[in-house]
Formats: C-alpha cells, structure tokens, sequence
C-alpha cells in the first residue's frame, strides 16, 4: 500500500480504545481501518514469502499458511464489519469494492479450506474407522496437492483484487459527515449504542435459527446451521477490538467462538463427506456422515437446548453496550434521546410480564426543577434517584444520580404539590426497550423508547402497533412533570 493521508496503523490501535464513545460513523470506521491495516500487513508478507522463494510454488510452506490464516481472518472480518455497519458507512463499500473482496474471499478461502480440511483429516485418522483410512490417506494427498499448487493463484488474487482498491478504502474510511439538527445540541449515536443495534437485530435471528436447527434433521437443518455460523462470525468481528476490555462482550465473543468452531467442524466433515462421495470412497464417507450427526447432536444439546442461557449471554452483551452508548452532548453531558406514543390501551405482552411500581415528585421550581423518583422492582427491591432534565423533549440533558432511601425519604414532602404514581412494563424487542407506563390515578397509559440519536429510526412492535393512538413525543400536555398533580403525604401508596 502506498502513503495515503488519513490515520495509521498505529493511530488506529490508539483510537480503538474509547471507539465505543465516538460517534458510530468514527466506531465503524476504525474498526473497519484496523482489519484492512491487518489485511494489507499479511498481504506484504505473502509477497515477501514469494519473492525470497523466486515464485516457486512451495514457497515457505509454514510461513504461507499462517500468512493466509491471518489475510483470511482479517478479510473476513473486514467484509463483515462493512456489511454490519452499511447504514453509518454512508456507501464506502461499492459496487466495485465489494465485487473485489468477494472474489478475493473467494480464492484465499479455497486454498485455505484445503489446509485446513488436509489438517483436520490428519488429526481424526486415528479416530477413524480401519476401513476408512487408506481412503482418508488418499483424499489427504489430494488436498495436500490442491493447496500447494495455489500460492501464486492467491497472489495474483492480491494483485488483481486487493492492490487496486486498498488506498480507496483507506481515504474513504478516513473521514465522514455528521447530520446535525438545527438547533438541537449534537448528539450523534455512540457507536457502542450502534452496535447493541446490531447485537439486538442479530439475537433475533440467531433465536429464530436455532429453533429451526432444533426442529429439524441435522440434513434439513443445513442452510439455519449456515446463518447462525455468519452470524456468529460477523458478532465477533464487530467484538472482537472490545472483547478483551468488556468482560459482558468477552463472554459473548468467547460463547460464539466456540458455537462457530463446532459449526466449523460439521460443515469441514460434511465437505468432506461430499468429496469422498464424488471419488467413490464409501467407507470415509459413512465416518464422516457419522461425524456430522455426532456434532449436530452436540450443537442441538450445548446451544438449542439450552438456548436461553445462551441467548441471556447475547442479551448482557447487548445491555452492556446500550449502557456505555448512553448519548452526550457535545459539552460532554448524558443526554436523554426519546419518542413516546399515546396508547388506547395496555397490549396483552406487557401486562404478561411483572411490573414496576414507580412514584415520581417534583420540588417547585421555575428554572429548575429537580425529580425525586423511587421505584419499587416485583422482587421487592427499591431504587431511589434525583433527577435534572434540560432541552426539548426530543433530545434534553438527563442528569441523575442514586440516593439513598433516608434522603428521597426527607426530601419526598417537599413535592407534594406535583407527584405521579404509574406501574411499568419493561419489554425488550429487537434493539430497542420498550416502556409501558400505566398510570394509577387515571386512565393513560404511554409507551416510551430511549434511542441513541435524533435520527435513529425506530419501529413499532407488531405487538405494539394495533395499541398505538398517536405518538406525543413533543406534546407538553404528556410530560411527566405536566401530568404530576398535587397530593398529600397521607396518600402515598405503597405497591
């Protein structure tokens, strides 16, 4: 690669740090930056390796195969995080750079696909059938032959596919546009909040395949064994700058590259399978068959049997990066990004689940006006917090702070003249959570969702829709400090 004006390699490393806090288009960027540096790095060393063996195919044999293990890796991870994070890439994968990552995918995946399936046959002989060795032996030959014969087929690839596009990409993942509201304080999405986006959208998915994967043969089950091995492999390229730092996203990492490994080996032995079929191997290819089915029992028994546990590790992963994407201004404030709907009613799937029991006061004020809230968990564990909000309803300053029962409990009487009291029902959907306030003194009930920009889109729920009256997100009449009434001590409740 040539010099091109944008950060280096080194400044990237650097910057990858506190990447969750940038602004999605920057998050995506740099770690999109990191994998094509790694990918450009294995490159050069691969072209190294070819010119001190003059070009002859067996080209330090030891050497090559980790130089294309780690080119493989990184174009992996580099296409998934483009095609991840397409929306705040703003098209720096075209047509043309996407058509040569493909190809070059393409041709580094087969020779590699080769080592590795000669590898894994080598390590499983002596676990193999009697019978079916001398036919692994064969087909292990065979291998051996298609990946030694393919290191200048892969530089040409390099050449043809990566050399004339590297810079572009560099220069186009160098920079990027921010859209700011006029009159609205920046807040563009974290891109942690980006990725618990991605997370979320994704858990849906992957939930959806392995009830699939569970229903069905381990034959019929191939094409959801597939989408759940990409899936897997595309989380742990958005994670995997950030897995070693956030012990909820190393668990996620961890757990998904152990269900990608296992995939890994179903699908080698079922390559296989089909290779020693079309050479008339039959004995190797019943062992492999029977490899197959014993992996595909493993899967089914530590993942979709136990797919809650499973999927409650995603969910923390995807919690912890919402929590670390909370917006901020650009004075460095925690700012509050929400829309809110008038409901005609509470939906069925909200009342299903526990509430929250939520008191809410305020102390008078004109400029400000502090919120004492205390809410009351169904395990019966109560949480106190003050609270200052500044800004339009859409995006405002959200200041707040826990404290202790004793002081919400000294300062509680001074909101008399302004208190809510409301149940609530918390309901996760895809990427966002979903607030169900039913309110105790009269009949309202309101659905909020916290967002991490003014320009994120959101989607009603389809159990959500049907209850939904209009959304009142800028309406002063559906303010919760609007709605507060007065109220004497004597009236508390306690849920």
């Amino acid at each position: 690669m040539t010099e091109v004006r944008g950060p280096s390699a080194a400044d990237v490393r650097a910057l990858l740090g506190d990447a969750l806090q940038r602004p999605a288009q920057e998050g995506a960027r740099l770690v999109a930056l990191q994998w094509l540096y790694q990918l450009a790095d294995a490159r050069a060393s691969w072209r190294e390796g070819l010119r001190v063996s003059d070009g002859t195919a067996e080209a330090g044999e030891g050497s090559s195969a980790e130089t294309l293990h780690r080119a493989r890796v990184a174009l992996r991870r580099l296409r998934a995080t483009l095609r991840e994070n397409d929306r705040v890439l703003d098209g720096v994968e075209d047509r043309r750079i996407a058509r040569a990552l493909r190809k070059l995918g393409r041709t580094t995946n087969a020779m590699r696909e080769a080592d590795v399936q000669r590898a894994w046959l080598e390590s499983e002989l002596e676990h193999l059938p009697e019978e079916a060795r001398p036919e692994a032996a064969l087909v292990r030959a065979r291998l051996e032959t298609e990946a030694t014969g393919s290191h200048l087929e892969v530089e040409l690839a390099f050449a043809r596919h990566f050399d004339p596009i590297s810079d572009t990409l560099v220069a186009r993942l160098s920079s990027y546009r921010l859209l700011q509201r006029v009159g609205m304080d920046s807040t563009p999405m974290p891109f942690a909040r980006h990725l618990a986006a991605r997370l979320g959208r994704g858990g849906t998915r992957l939930r959806r395949d392995l009830e699939r994967v569970a229903d069905v043969g381990a034959q019929d089950a191939q094409d959801a064994l597939h989408r759940i091995r990409i899936r897997l492999k595309r989380h742990r390229a958005l994670l995997a700058p950030f897995a070693r730092s956030r012990p909820a996203l190393g668990a996620w990492f961890d757990l998904a590259t152990r269900g990608q490994d296992l995939l890994g080996t179903m699908r080698d032995a079922d390559q296989l399978a089909h290779r020693a079929r079309k050479a008339k191997l039959p004995a190797l290819e019943r062992a492999l068959r029977d490899i197959v089915l014993s992996h595909h029992a493993a899967f089914i028994d530590s993942w979709c049997g136990r797919l809650d546990d499973t999927l409650r590790v995603l969910d923390a992963a995807t919690a912890a990066l919402r929590t670390e994407g909370t917006p901020r201004s650009s004075a460095g404030l925690p700012m509050e990004i929400e829309r809110k709907f008038l409901l005609r009613g509470c939906p069925p799937e909200a009342r299903a689940l526990p509430p929250l029991h939520i008191e809410q006061g305020w102390i008078p004020g004109v400029a400000l006006r502090e919120r004492l809230r205390r809410r009351v968990a169904p395990d019966g564990t109560v949480s106190c917090w003050r609270t200052m909000k500044l800004g339009p309803a859409e995006a405002r300053i959200e200041v707040e702070e826990v404290t202790t029962p004793e002081l919400f409990d000294a300062m509680w009487p001074l909101t008399r003249s302004a208190r809510i009291r409301k149940v609530r029902h918390v309901l996760a959907d895809h990427a966002h959570t979903w607030e169900i306030d039913v309110f105790l003194d009269r009949d309202l009930v309101l659905a909020e969702v916290e967002l991490g920009d003014v320009t994120e889109p959101v989607a009603l729920p389809a159990w959500l829709a049907p209850y939904v009256e209009r959304e009142v997100t800028g309406e002063p009449a559906y303010f919760n400090a609007v709605l507060a009434r007065a109220e004497s001590d004597a009236g508390t409740v306690n849920p």
